[in-house]
């Protein structure tokens, strides 16, 4: 294996272990268990040297020919995957949209409900109330609204790979940050929307539970 595909091999397996900590972030398992090993293990300056992946795997990129050329070759981009890029939806705001980005915003999408899901479920398995006479939907209510904002810290965690010029970890999957500007806006859009649940929420329950001077 050449010495770039041994750099990008690296960073699809840090990649995907990235991805992996996000769909295990929101349950008892990381919490309880992960949690304690990851602060011990992760509290080194080992993990920033990851910058210097970055720029070995560019400088090889530098270094090859007829780049355009061997990426298509490199991803084999057969007449199947050629299919998927076709634009499948041409609608305001999302503008026009492949079956694969659909596929992939579908993914995305799964990963914020399960991670409320289970936000929500760990959450309301050990209610507190914060405030004397605090009803239990009240709690609840204030639950919901936090963890809105924490689905909203996922969409915030994959805003600016986008847009990052220069990236190492685009190429791997056969973007530019150019073409994925535009996932840069819908992420912002829906993290907005995620935020404003999140603060209509805390407002409406110190409203009701009388703590807006508060």
């Amino acid at each position: 294996m050449s010495s770039k595909g041994m750099v990008r091999a690296i960073f699809l397996v840090v990649f995907a272990v990235w991805l992996m900590i996000w769909v295990m972030l929101p349950t008892k398992l990381y919490k309880n268990t992960w949690t304690p090993n990851l602060e011990t293990t992760l509290n080194s300056t080992y993990f920033s040297g990851q910058a210097a992946f970055g720029c070995a795997y560019l400088h090889f990129q530098n270094k090859s020919t007829d780049y355009s050329s061997n990426h298509s070759k490199r991803l084999g981009l057969d007449s199947a995957t050629a299919l998927l890029k076709r634009p499948v939806v041409v609608m305001a705001p999302l503008g026009i949209v492949s079956a694969l980005e659909l596929t992939f915003a579908a993914m995305f999408v799964a990963l914020l409900i399960w991670s409320l899901a289970n936000y929500l479920y760990v959450s309301f398995g050990n209610l507190h109330m914060h405030k004397e006479g605090e009803k239990i939907w009240e709690a609840k209510l204030r639950s919901v609204s936090l963890r809105l904002g924490y689905i909203g810290n996922i969409c915030w965690a994959f805003l600016f790979f986008p847009v990052t010029r220069g990236s190492s970890v685009l190429p791997l999957i056969g973007l530019t940050s150019e073409s994925s500007i535009k996932y840069h806006i819908w992420l912002g859009h829906l993290s907005n929307i995620l935020f404003a649940a999140h603060t209509i929420g805390f407002i409406i329950y110190w409203a009701i539970t009388n703590q807006m001077a508060e």
